[in-house]
């Protein structure tokens, strides 16, 4: 059966295409933009354009619709949180043309949103930070936080401003004045809910799972062993792990009693002074470390794909413990980050490496249990293209710098409030 998989920018949507071509299902590549990371491997079989979700939601549904009406996508397999909450929302329509794999729309607002998904969570035995609920700025005044630093964060990753949709990102502020011009400089935690919450420094853990209507099917579990940003972010070098029995149980408490369907990442973080436990977020989507699953043993995509059309996804006993995936560029970008700033203005803790030992193992190019996200062998089409990408982007950025200092070095001599050149750097 043919899949339609979006957002072929993604590097799950990759995992995903090579996980079903090898398999010989026929893979259609649905994104933004006429070329993209996925479509460049040999197993995309066609690629397509659709409107952004994010941008024109009713131009994408009108899409997405009429592909499936016709026939030429059997299954569909979305991606990423926007595409996931198009799907789910009009998944009734979608039906009647094709098979799909995904959560109740009510399930995955719940655990889209970060208010909803906190209390229920606390609700359910789960163990969250200590959280502040914040309408807007007016309820500053009434919020005390017990300790610094502290994390905000909106209770969306993508909100409604007056400049139209924009991602946000979780804020480490340290102190009360931090907090307050926080609010007083970011547009979208003036006009959308948002949370403060304890900061919990301690390694990220993750279980990642696959539901049959509430019905846990199998988990997975890894360690991240870096990140981008450094302070916590995207995977850039993980290990498989086995599952801790707790995250395995709140994931049962927390997704089984909103009959689950489908894949889903739990996100924690282990406190290093009391080693407890504490739920971050609900990615109800495949994740960005899939492929790490897959080299491991757990072929998430192609057990999707079985649940999706029906039949009884063959659950594995068990996978491969210590194996590592690594993304290259994204872990040059942590490299970077590091050597560009101390550890202390990046928000890690206290045993985090030197700048030294950063470089180092970011060296360490080959060691035993070790793969690699992007490079493959057999299907080199997508890291050239990831690469080109990258070298576009940083000389853009480059670019930009130089006109920028230019421009500046030729500012005319002004009085009052007017600007003043500036010294050449």
């Amino acid at each position: 059966m043919r899949v339609l998989v979006t957002d072929g920018r993604e590097r799950p949507a990759l995992a995903v295409v090579r996980s079903l071509g090898r398999r010989g299902v026929p893979i259609l590549v649905g994104a933004e933009t006429p070329q993209c990371l996925a479509s460049a491997s040999k197993y995309c079989d066609r690629a397509v354009t659709y409107p952004a979700p994010s941008d024109d939601r009713k131009a994408f549904d009108r899409f997405l619709l009429g592909l499936v009406r016709r026939g030429e996508a059997e299954v569909v397999l979305p991606v990423t949180d926007v595409a996931m909450a198009a799907v789910t929302a009009n998944q009734d329509a979608l039906r009647h043309h094709c098979a799909l794999a995904c959560p109740p729309f009510a399930a995955f607002e719940t655990t889209t949103d970060k208010g909803t998904l906190a209390r229920r969570a606390a609700a359910s035995g789960v163990p969250v930070p200590r959280t502040r609920f914040v309408d807007g700025p007016g309820d500053l005044r009434n919020v005390s936080v017990d300790e610094w630093p502290a994390v905000v964060k909106p209770v969306r990753s993508r909100v409604r401003t007056r400049d139209g949709w924009v991602g946000t990102r979780v804020h480490y502020v340290h102190s009360r004045e931090d907090l307050l011009r926080l609010y007083e400089e970011t547009d979208y935690l003036r006009q959308s809910p948002s949370l403060i919450q304890q900061r919990i420094v301690g390694p990220g853990l993750a279980i990642f799972v696959l539901f049959e209507h509430g019905r846990l099917v199998t988990d997975f579990a890894h360690r991240r062993l870096r990140e981008k940003p450094p302070s916590g972010g995207a995977s850039v070098l993980c290990e498989s792990v086995p599952v801790d029995p707790r995250l395995r149980d709140f994931a049962r408490r927390l997704l089984g009693p909103l009959g689950w369907h489908g894949v889903a990442m739990l996100e924690f973080k282990q406190d290093c002074r009391t080693g407890e436990v504490y739920l971050i977020e609900v990615n109800g989507r495949f994740w960005g470390s899939l492929q790490l699953a897959i080299a491991a043993g757990v072929d998430f995509p192609y057990l999707t794909y079985q649940l999706a059309i029906g039949e009884r996804p063959i659950v594995p006993d068990g996978y491969r413990i210590g194996v590592k995936n690594r993304w290259l560029l994204g872990d040059l970008d942590h490299l970077v980050a590091r050597l560009r700033h101390t550890a202390e203005a990046l928000d890690l803790g206290p045993t985090a490496p030197s700048r030294m030992q950063a470089t180092i193992e970011f060296l360490r190019l080959v060691e035993p249990g070790l793969s690699y996200e992007i490079i493959s062998a057999d299907d080199p089409g997508p890291f050239a293209f990831e690469l080109s990408e990258y070298c576009r982007t940083l000389l853009a950025g480059v670019g930009r710098r130089l006109r920028g200092r230019h421009a500046g070095s030729w500012l005319p001599h002004v009085t009052g409030s007017q600007r003043r050149p500036q010294p050449s750097a």
